[in-house]
């Protein structure tokens, strides 16, 4: 059964949420389990004063807390999300600071379709986009289906992340589904997916793409 995510609407975590770098920090800790600052300094490139300060205003905004039970004593700081099922968020009219949330977002999309965003050597880079004929309790229950995949390898993820928080072969994958219908209205349009390769079997290609 998938968890359900907090819901999103004080618009103390939304002004929080709207800075790239806590965004990041986020993903890092939803993918990590927990960190410290020195630790997100390392993987973000930030100086770890100023990833003090953003934890801090996560923090206050109720969006991460203090996981005591990794520390090394009491002075050691490590952080962890205060809603690990995840975050529920309104839509782009929701509230302040949707609006740099759902930019964000589409520019990752975007760089992933058109290939602006680098490839990462140790990472695989794979694109699906396929249709079904579904009733809405069928399409719920696939997407449902979809989750439960990625939160088991998310699991697993945080789990050798903390058994092995050196191993170089591990790094950061972003991960997104979607599932939907197109508008009323809406005309049909071709879509590009970039290096299929030869792949026609639905499965990741070497360049890490899918074929449908």
């Amino acid at each position: 059964m998938v968890e359900q995510a907090y819901p999103v609407t004080d618009p103390a975590m939304l002004r929080a949420l709207a800075h790239p770098l806590r965004q990041r920090i986020m993903w890092e800790l939803a993918a990590r389990g927990h960190a410290r600052a020195a630790d997100l300094a390392a993987v973000t490139g930030a100086p770890a004063n100023s990833l003090s300060f953003h934890l801090r205003t996560l923090a206050k905004a109720g969006l991460v807390q203090e996981s005591p039970e990794h520390a090394r004593d009491g002075r050691d700081r490590v952080w962890q999300m205060t809603h690990p099922e995840g975050l529920d968020l309104p839509s782009v009219e929701g509230g302040p600071g949707v609006d740099p949330l759902m930019a964000e977002r589409l520019d990752w999309l975007r760089g992933i379709l058109d290939e602006s965003i680098q490839r990462d050597p140790k990472a695989t880079r794979a694109i699906y986009l396929g249709a079904v004929m579904l009733t809405k309790d069928e399409s719920r229950t696939m997407a449902e289906e979809v989750v439960e995949v990625f939160d088991r390898w998310r699991e697993l993820g945080v789990r050798e992340v903390a058994a092995h928080p050196d191993d170089p072969e591990r790094v950061f994958h972003f991960t997104a589904a979607f599932v939907g219908n197109p508008r009323p209205g809406d005309a049909v349009r071709d879509v590009e997916v970039h290096d299929l390769g030869g792949s026609v079997a639905g499965a990741p290609d070497e360049n890490g793409s899918i074929a449908t």
